[in-house]
């Protein structure tokens, strides 16, 4: 539980200029809830990076140029390439389902 509330406080720390502190903590701890001793710092580090890099895409898709769009969507791919390397794809795909599912929604207001 003690790491669970150090990786919400990291993950927060990390988006502040993103404004959207409540939302990501929710997406990543909704993934790693009640495993956090099986991840190692490496693992946890690519999860959280895959989750800063796609809160980033969907926050800034109206702002970016295509160029800059297709680079942050090439760092997502390496990003979860990473995260399949270090043995945490399972959790990788389940932070893109959620991100995804929330963007959809998001969408459907507008």
């Amino acid at each position: 539980m003690l790491l669970m509330k150090v990786l919400s406080s990291e993950v927060t720390a990390g988006m502040e200029y993103l404004g959207a502190q409540h939302e990501v903590r929710d997406d990543l701890a909704a993934v790693l809830e009640g495993t956090e001793d099986r991840y190692s710092s490496l693992q946890l580090h690519f999860l959280r990076r895959l989750n800063r890099l796609l809160r980033l895409r969907q926050q800034q898709r109206t702002q970016l140029k295509p160029h800059g769009l297709r680079l942050l969507d090439q760092a997502i791919f390496a990003t979860y390439r990473d995260c399949a390397a270090a043995g945490v794809s399972t959790e990788a795909q389940e932070v893109l389902q959620s991100l995804g599912s929330r963007t959809s929604a998001d969408n459907s207001e507008n």
